[in-house]
Protein backbone atom coordinates (compact mmCIF):
# COMPACT_ATOMS: atom_id res chain seq x y z
CA UNK A 1 0.00 0.00 0.00
CA UNK A 2 1.42 3.38 -1.03
CA UNK A 3 2.00 6.12 1.51
CA UNK A 4 -0.77 8.41 0.15
CA UNK A 5 -3.31 5.63 0.67
CA UNK A 6 -2.05 5.10 4.21
CA UNK A 7 -2.79 8.76 4.98
CA UNK A 8 -6.19 8.48 3.30
CA UNK A 9 -7.16 5.47 5.41
CA UNK A 10 -5.98 7.14 8.61
CA UNK A 11 -8.06 10.26 8.04
CA UNK A 12 -11.05 8.14 6.97
CA UNK A 13 -11.05 5.98 10.11
CA UNK A 14 -10.48 8.87 12.52
CA UNK A 15 -13.20 10.98 10.86
CA UNK A 16 -15.59 8.02 10.87
CA UNK A 17 -15.29 7.55 14.63
CA UNK A 18 -15.44 11.26 15.47
CA UNK A 19 -18.65 11.89 13.53
CA UNK A 20 -20.21 8.64 14.75
CA UNK A 21 -20.04 9.99 18.29
CA UNK A 22 -21.56 13.33 17.27
CA UNK A 23 -24.49 11.31 15.96
CA UNK A 24 -24.68 8.80 18.83
CA UNK A 25 -24.24 10.98 21.94
CA UNK A 26 -27.69 12.69 21.79
CA UNK A 27 -29.32 9.27 21.37
CA UNK A 28 -27.34 7.84 24.27
CA UNK A 29 -28.16 10.83 26.46
CA UNK A 30 -31.86 10.21 25.74
CA UNK A 31 -31.40 6.54 26.66
CA UNK A 32 -29.89 7.62 29.99
CA UNK A 33 -32.92 9.85 30.61
CA UNK A 34 -30.99 13.11 30.30
CA UNK A 35 -32.51 16.38 29.12
CA UNK A 36 -31.74 18.02 25.78
CA UNK A 37 -29.72 20.62 27.64
CA UNK A 38 -27.63 17.89 29.25
CA UNK A 39 -27.11 16.26 25.85
CA UNK A 40 -25.89 19.58 24.49
CA UNK A 41 -23.46 19.97 27.39
CA UNK A 42 -22.11 16.48 26.76
CA UNK A 43 -21.57 17.27 23.09
CA UNK A 44 -19.91 20.59 23.93
CA UNK A 45 -17.50 19.01 26.44
CA UNK A 46 -15.53 17.44 23.60
CA UNK A 47 -15.41 20.74 21.71
CA UNK A 48 -14.07 22.57 24.76
CA UNK A 49 -11.27 20.02 25.10
CA UNK A 50 -10.36 20.25 21.40
CA UNK A 51 -10.22 24.06 21.59
CA UNK A 52 -7.98 23.90 24.65
CA UNK A 53 -5.63 21.10 23.64
CA UNK A 54 -5.15 21.39 19.85
CA UNK A 55 -2.68 24.31 20.15
CA UNK A 56 -0.94 22.58 23.07
CA UNK A 57 -0.27 19.34 21.19
CA UNK A 58 0.68 21.29 18.07
CA UNK A 59 3.16 23.45 19.97
CA UNK A 60 4.76 20.45 21.70
CA UNK A 61 5.06 18.55 18.42
CA UNK A 62 6.78 21.53 16.78
CA UNK A 63 9.06 21.98 19.76
CA UNK A 64 10.18 18.35 19.81
CA UNK A 65 10.25 17.93 16.03
CA UNK A 66 7.95 14.89 16.26
CA UNK A 67 4.33 14.54 15.17
CA UNK A 68 3.83 10.80 14.78
CA UNK A 69 4.25 9.85 18.49
CA UNK A 70 1.62 12.41 19.49
CA UNK A 71 -0.77 11.08 16.87
CA UNK A 72 -0.25 7.42 17.83
CA UNK A 73 -0.78 8.21 21.52
CA UNK A 74 -3.75 10.44 20.73
CA UNK A 75 -5.52 7.84 18.60
CA UNK A 76 -4.87 5.14 21.21
CA UNK A 77 -6.39 7.27 23.98
CA UNK A 78 -9.22 8.31 21.67
CA UNK A 79 -10.07 4.62 21.18
CA UNK A 80 -9.92 3.93 24.93
CA UNK A 81 -12.13 6.84 25.99
CA UNK A 82 -14.55 6.11 23.14
CA UNK A 83 -14.98 2.49 24.25
CA UNK A 84 -15.49 3.53 27.88
CA UNK A 85 -18.64 5.42 26.84
CA UNK A 86 -20.39 2.04 26.94
CA UNK A 87 -19.89 2.04 30.73
CA UNK A 88 -20.99 5.62 31.34
CA UNK A 89 -24.21 5.42 33.31
CA UNK A 90 -24.51 8.98 34.54
CA UNK A 91 -24.29 12.55 33.28
CA UNK A 92 -20.98 13.39 35.05
CA UNK A 93 -19.34 10.25 33.67
CA UNK A 94 -20.55 11.01 30.15
CA UNK A 95 -19.28 14.61 30.29
CA UNK A 96 -15.91 13.53 31.70
CA UNK A 97 -15.42 10.91 28.99
CA UNK A 98 -16.43 13.34 26.28
CA UNK A 99 -13.86 15.84 27.56
CA UNK A 100 -11.11 13.21 27.66
CA UNK A 101 -12.14 11.97 24.23
CA UNK A 102 -11.84 15.51 22.85
CA UNK A 103 -8.45 16.05 24.50
CA UNK A 104 -7.16 12.90 22.79
CA UNK A 105 -8.70 13.76 19.42
CA UNK A 106 -7.09 17.21 19.63
CA UNK A 107 -3.93 15.58 18.27
CA UNK A 108 -5.71 14.92 14.97
CA UNK A 109 -4.72 18.24 13.27
CA UNK A 110 -1.13 17.00 13.43
CA UNK A 111 -2.08 14.48 10.75
CA UNK A 112 -2.53 17.29 8.22
CA UNK A 113 0.72 18.88 9.39
CA UNK A 114 2.52 15.54 9.00
CA UNK A 115 0.94 15.16 5.55
CA UNK A 116 2.35 18.55 4.53
CA UNK A 117 5.79 17.70 5.90
CA UNK A 118 5.83 14.26 4.30
CA UNK A 119 4.80 15.22 0.76
CA UNK A 120 6.27 18.73 0.50
CA UNK A 121 5.57 20.21 -2.93
CA UNK A 122 3.40 17.24 -3.87
CA UNK A 123 1.04 17.89 -0.95
CA UNK A 124 -1.28 20.13 -3.01
CA UNK A 125 -1.65 17.46 -5.69
CA UNK A 126 -2.48 14.74 -3.16
CA UNK A 127 -4.60 16.77 -0.75
CA UNK A 128 -7.83 16.37 -2.71
CA UNK A 129 -7.91 12.60 -2.17
CA UNK A 130 -6.87 13.06 1.48
CA UNK A 131 -9.74 15.51 2.08
CA UNK A 132 -12.20 13.31 0.20
CA UNK A 133 -11.35 10.35 2.44
CA UNK A 134 -11.97 12.48 5.53
CA UNK A 135 -15.33 13.73 4.22
CA UNK A 136 -16.35 10.18 3.30
CA UNK A 137 -15.53 9.05 6.84
CA UNK A 138 -17.73 11.79 8.28
CA UNK A 139 -20.56 10.97 5.89
CA UNK A 140 -20.51 7.22 6.51
CA UNK A 141 -19.92 7.59 10.25
CA UNK A 142 -23.46 8.60 11.09
CA UNK A 143 -25.02 6.23 8.55
CA UNK A 144 -23.16 3.06 9.62
CA UNK A 145 -23.23 3.80 13.35
CA UNK A 146 -27.00 4.31 13.11
CA UNK A 147 -27.42 0.93 11.46
CA UNK A 148 -25.16 -0.67 14.08
CA UNK A 149 -27.13 0.93 16.90
CA UNK A 150 -30.35 -0.60 15.52
CA UNK A 151 -28.64 -3.97 15.25
CA UNK A 152 -26.55 -4.35 18.43
CA UNK A 153 -27.58 -1.37 20.58
CA UNK A 154 -25.81 1.87 21.44
CA UNK A 155 -23.38 0.48 24.02
CA UNK A 156 -22.00 -2.20 21.70
CA UNK A 157 -21.82 0.36 18.90
CA UNK A 158 -19.50 2.48 21.03
CA UNK A 159 -17.21 -0.51 21.48
CA UNK A 160 -17.19 -1.43 17.79
CA UNK A 161 -16.64 2.10 16.46
CA UNK A 162 -13.93 2.74 19.08
CA UNK A 163 -11.74 0.13 17.41
CA UNK A 164 -11.20 2.25 14.30
CA UNK A 165 -8.78 4.77 15.89
CA UNK A 166 -6.57 1.76 16.75
CA UNK A 167 -6.45 1.07 13.03
CA UNK A 168 -5.35 4.67 12.52
CA UNK A 169 -2.61 4.27 15.15
CA UNK A 170 -1.38 1.03 13.55
CA UNK A 171 -1.28 2.60 10.09
CA UNK A 172 0.73 5.54 11.44
CA UNK A 173 3.54 3.15 12.30
CA UNK A 174 4.07 2.83 8.55
CA UNK A 175 4.56 6.58 8.16
CA UNK A 176 8.16 7.70 8.77
CA UNK A 177 8.87 11.13 10.18
CA UNK A 178 9.96 13.33 7.25
CA UNK A 179 13.07 14.54 9.04
CA UNK A 180 15.08 13.73 12.12
CA UNK A 181 13.92 15.39 15.31
CA UNK A 182 15.70 18.43 16.63
CA UNK A 183 18.73 17.51 18.75
CA UNK A 184 18.24 17.84 22.49
CA UNK A 185 19.49 21.05 24.01
CA UNK A 186 22.05 20.60 26.78
CA UNK A 187 21.85 22.56 29.99
CA UNK A 188 24.88 24.62 28.95
CA UNK A 189 23.62 25.62 25.55
CA UNK A 190 20.95 28.29 25.06
CA UNK A 191 17.74 26.96 23.58
CA UNK A 192 17.51 27.80 19.87
CA UNK A 193 14.73 30.12 18.87
CA UNK A 194 11.67 28.41 17.42
CA UNK A 195 10.25 29.44 14.06
CA UNK A 196 7.43 31.91 14.48
CA UNK A 197 3.95 31.45 13.15
CA UNK A 198 3.21 34.27 10.67
CA UNK A 199 0.87 36.76 12.33
CA UNK A 200 -1.12 37.15 9.13
CA UNK A 201 -2.50 33.64 9.62
CA UNK A 202 -4.76 34.93 12.38
CA UNK A 203 -6.77 36.68 9.66
CA UNK A 204 -7.31 33.22 8.15
CA UNK A 205 -8.44 31.83 11.51
CA UNK A 206 -10.83 34.78 11.96
CA UNK A 207 -12.21 34.16 8.45
CA UNK A 208 -12.91 30.51 9.18
CA UNK A 209 -14.31 31.16 12.66
CA UNK A 210 -16.87 33.70 11.46
CA UNK A 211 -17.81 31.67 8.38
CA UNK A 212 -18.13 28.41 10.30
CA UNK A 213 -20.09 29.93 13.19
CA UNK A 214 -22.76 31.10 10.75
CA UNK A 215 -22.77 27.76 8.93
CA UNK A 216 -23.11 25.67 12.09
CA UNK A 217 -25.93 27.94 13.27
CA UNK A 218 -27.89 26.73 10.25
CA UNK A 219 -26.85 23.07 10.49
CA UNK A 220 -27.96 22.88 14.11
CA UNK A 221 -31.53 23.72 13.02
CA UNK A 222 -31.46 22.15 9.56
CA UNK A 223 -33.05 18.78 10.44
CA UNK A 224 -36.02 20.65 11.93
CA UNK A 225 -36.26 22.79 8.79
CA UNK A 226 -36.32 19.67 6.60
CA UNK A 227 -39.58 18.60 8.24
CA UNK A 228 -41.30 21.19 6.05
CA UNK A 229 -40.24 19.26 2.94
CA UNK A 230 -40.06 15.52 3.80
CA UNK A 231 -42.14 13.38 6.12
CA UNK A 232 -39.99 10.59 7.55
CA UNK A 233 -36.93 10.69 9.76
CA UNK A 234 -35.14 8.39 7.33
CA UNK A 235 -35.70 10.85 4.49
CA UNK A 236 -34.50 13.71 6.70
CA UNK A 237 -31.32 11.76 7.44
CA UNK A 238 -30.76 11.01 3.77
CA UNK A 239 -31.23 14.63 2.66
CA UNK A 240 -29.13 15.91 5.54
CA UNK A 241 -26.30 13.50 4.71
CA UNK A 242 -26.28 14.21 0.97
CA UNK A 243 -23.96 17.16 1.50
CA UNK A 244 -21.19 15.05 3.07
CA UNK A 245 -21.70 12.09 0.75
CA UNK A 246 -20.99 14.16 -2.38
CA UNK A 247 -18.21 16.28 -0.85
CA UNK A 248 -15.50 13.73 -1.75
CA UNK A 249 -16.26 14.21 -5.45
CA UNK A 250 -15.83 17.97 -5.23
CA UNK A 251 -12.73 17.68 -3.05
CA UNK A 252 -11.08 15.39 -5.58
CA UNK A 253 -11.97 17.85 -8.31
CA UNK A 254 -10.72 20.94 -6.50
CA UNK A 255 -7.65 19.10 -5.25
CA UNK A 256 -6.67 18.26 -8.82
CA UNK A 257 -7.01 21.87 -9.97
CA UNK A 258 -5.81 23.63 -6.83
CA UNK A 259 -2.14 23.82 -7.87
CA UNK A 260 -3.12 26.18 -10.69
CA UNK A 261 -5.39 28.40 -8.60
CA UNK A 262 -4.88 31.02 -5.95
CA UNK A 263 -5.69 29.26 -2.67
CA UNK A 264 -7.35 32.27 -1.04
CA UNK A 265 -9.39 32.77 -4.21
CA UNK A 266 -10.80 29.28 -3.62
CA UNK A 267 -11.75 30.26 -0.07
CA UNK A 268 -13.40 33.45 -1.37
CA UNK A 269 -15.43 31.56 -3.96
CA UNK A 270 -16.47 29.08 -1.30
CA UNK A 271 -17.72 31.77 1.10
CA UNK A 272 -19.65 33.58 -1.65
CA UNK A 273 -21.06 30.23 -2.78
CA UNK A 274 -22.18 29.46 0.78
CA UNK A 275 -24.00 32.79 1.08
CA UNK A 276 -25.76 32.11 -2.24
CA UNK A 277 -26.68 28.61 -1.05
CA UNK A 278 -28.24 29.97 2.12
CA UNK A 279 -30.42 32.16 -0.10
CA UNK A 280 -31.56 29.00 -1.92
CA UNK A 281 -32.44 27.35 1.39
CA UNK A 282 -34.32 30.39 2.71
CA UNK A 283 -36.48 30.71 -0.42
CA UNK A 284 -37.09 26.98 -0.94
CA UNK A 285 -40.64 25.94 -1.70
CA UNK A 286 -39.94 22.26 -2.43
CA UNK A 287 -37.47 19.47 -1.87
CA UNK A 288 -35.86 20.09 -5.27
CA UNK A 289 -34.43 23.43 -4.11
CA UNK A 290 -33.17 21.85 -0.90
CA UNK A 291 -31.37 19.13 -2.87
CA UNK A 292 -29.85 21.77 -5.14
CA UNK A 293 -28.69 23.64 -2.06
CA UNK A 294 -27.06 20.49 -0.69
CA UNK A 295 -25.05 20.08 -3.88
CA UNK A 296 -24.11 23.76 -3.85
CA UNK A 297 -22.96 23.71 -0.22
CA UNK A 298 -20.92 20.57 -0.84
CA UNK A 299 -19.06 22.37 -3.63
CA UNK A 300 -18.67 25.59 -1.60
CA UNK A 301 -17.30 23.90 1.51
CA UNK A 302 -14.97 21.73 -0.56
CA UNK A 303 -13.48 24.86 -2.14
CA UNK A 304 -13.03 26.46 1.29
CA UNK A 305 -11.55 23.35 2.87
CA UNK A 306 -9.07 22.64 0.07
CA UNK A 307 -8.10 26.29 -0.26
CA UNK A 308 -7.52 27.05 3.42
CA UNK A 309 -5.56 23.85 4.13
CA UNK A 310 -3.29 24.22 1.10
CA UNK A 311 -2.74 27.88 1.91
CA UNK A 312 -1.79 26.94 5.47
CA UNK A 313 0.64 24.31 4.20
CA UNK A 314 2.37 26.96 2.07
CA UNK A 315 2.22 29.88 4.51
CA UNK A 316 3.22 28.09 7.73
CA UNK A 317 7.02 27.53 7.79
CA UNK A 318 8.34 24.07 8.71
CA UNK A 319 8.50 23.84 12.46
CA UNK A 320 5.25 25.79 12.92
CA UNK A 321 2.73 23.54 11.16
CA UNK A 322 1.69 21.69 14.29
CA UNK A 323 0.69 24.99 15.90
CA UNK A 324 -0.82 26.28 12.64
CA UNK A 325 -3.18 23.34 12.16
CA UNK A 326 -3.90 23.12 15.89
CA UNK A 327 -5.13 26.72 15.87
CA UNK A 328 -7.19 25.99 12.75
CA UNK A 329 -8.87 23.09 14.56
CA UNK A 330 -9.51 25.31 17.58
CA UNK A 331 -11.07 27.98 15.34
CA UNK A 332 -13.43 25.50 13.71
CA UNK A 333 -14.30 23.78 16.97
CA UNK A 334 -14.98 27.12 18.66
CA UNK A 335 -17.35 27.94 15.82
CA UNK A 336 -19.00 24.54 16.24
CA UNK A 337 -19.64 25.39 19.91
CA UNK A 338 -20.98 28.91 19.22
CA UNK A 339 -23.07 28.06 16.15
CA UNK A 340 -25.85 26.03 17.83
CA UNK A 341 -26.37 28.74 20.46
CA UNK A 342 -26.63 31.36 17.71
CA UNK A 343 -28.92 29.26 15.53
CA UNK A 344 -31.26 28.31 18.36
CA UNK A 345 -31.65 31.86 19.65
CA UNK A 346 -32.25 33.33 16.19
CA UNK A 347 -34.66 30.55 15.19
CA UNK A 348 -36.70 31.11 18.37
CA UNK A 349 -36.84 34.85 17.67
CA UNK A 350 -37.27 34.93 13.87
CA UNK A 351 -38.24 31.44 12.77
CA UNK A 352 -35.88 29.15 10.88
CA UNK A 353 -36.21 30.98 7.55
CA UNK A 354 -35.51 34.30 9.24
CA UNK A 355 -32.53 32.76 11.00
CA UNK A 356 -31.12 31.57 7.66
CA UNK A 357 -31.22 35.11 6.23
CA UNK A 358 -29.51 36.53 9.31
CA UNK A 359 -26.69 33.97 9.40
CA UNK A 360 -26.16 34.47 5.66
CA UNK A 361 -25.58 38.16 6.39
CA UNK A 362 -23.36 37.31 9.36
CA UNK A 363 -21.27 35.08 7.11
CA UNK A 364 -20.43 38.17 5.09
CA UNK A 365 -18.46 39.45 8.09
CA UNK A 366 -15.78 36.86 7.28
CA UNK A 367 -14.94 38.64 4.02
CA UNK A 368 -13.06 41.66 5.50
CA UNK A 369 -10.66 39.30 7.28
CA UNK A 370 -10.07 37.33 4.08
CA UNK A 371 -9.58 40.47 1.98
CA UNK A 372 -7.11 41.83 4.54
CA UNK A 373 -5.11 38.60 4.31
CA UNK A 374 -5.06 38.82 0.53
CA UNK A 375 -3.86 42.43 0.76
CA UNK A 376 -1.04 41.38 3.09
CA UNK A 377 -0.02 38.64 0.68
CA UNK A 378 -0.03 41.09 -2.23
CA UNK A 379 2.14 43.49 -0.24
CA UNK A 380 4.61 40.72 0.60
CA UNK A 381 4.76 39.66 -3.04
CA UNK A 382 5.45 43.26 -4.13
CA UNK A 383 8.22 43.59 -1.54
CA UNK A 384 9.82 40.34 -2.70
CA UNK A 385 9.67 41.48 -6.32
CA UNK A 386 11.22 44.84 -5.43
CA UNK A 387 13.95 43.15 -3.44
CA UNK A 388 14.71 40.74 -6.29
CA UNK A 389 14.85 43.61 -8.81
CA UNK A 390 17.19 45.62 -6.58
CA UNK A 391 19.47 42.61 -6.11
CA UNK A 392 19.54 41.91 -9.84
CA UNK A 393 20.39 45.52 -10.69
CA UNK A 394 23.12 45.64 -8.09
CA UNK A 395 24.72 42.48 -9.45
CA UNK A 396 24.58 43.82 -13.03
CA UNK A 397 26.29 47.17 -12.31
CA UNK A 398 29.92 47.39 -13.56
CA UNK A 399 32.57 47.79 -10.92
CA UNK A 400 34.53 50.99 -11.48
CA UNK A 401 35.00 54.56 -10.35
CA UNK A 402 31.96 55.93 -8.63
CA UNK A 403 30.49 52.45 -8.10
CA UNK A 404 30.13 50.72 -4.80
CA UNK A 405 32.14 47.58 -4.47
CA UNK A 406 30.55 44.29 -3.45
CA UNK A 407 31.50 44.85 0.15
CA UNK A 408 29.54 48.09 0.23
CA UNK A 409 32.38 50.39 1.36
CA UNK A 410 32.35 52.60 -1.77
CA UNK A 411 35.76 51.43 -2.96
CA UNK A 412 38.46 48.89 -2.39
CA UNK A 413 41.64 47.34 -3.58
CA UNK A 414 41.57 46.55 -7.26
CA UNK A 415 38.24 48.29 -7.97
CA UNK A 416 39.85 51.03 -10.12
CA UNK A 417 38.77 53.89 -7.88
CA UNK A 418 41.47 56.43 -7.29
Amino acid sequence: MGLPWVFNLITFTSGFTFFSFIFLIPLYAHELGLSLTAAGVALAASSVAIIAFSPVWGGLADRLGRKRPFLVAGYGLFALFSALHALAGSFPALVALRFLQGAAFATNPLLTALFADRFGRQAARRFGAFSAANALGWGLGSLVSGLLADWVGLRWTFAVVAGLPLVSAALLLRVPEPSSPAPPVSAREPEPSRPRLPRKLFYLYATIFTRHSAAVALWSMFPLYLREFVGSLGAIGAVNGLNMIVQPLFMLLFGRWAERWDKLQLVLWGILGTIATFGVYATATGIGQILLGQLMIAAAWSAIFIGLNLYLMEAAPPGTRGRAFGLLQSSMTGAAALGPLLGGALADALGIRGMIWVVAALMGTSLPFLLKLRALDAREAAQRALSATTTTRGAAEPVGCGCRSDNGDGGGAGDGCG
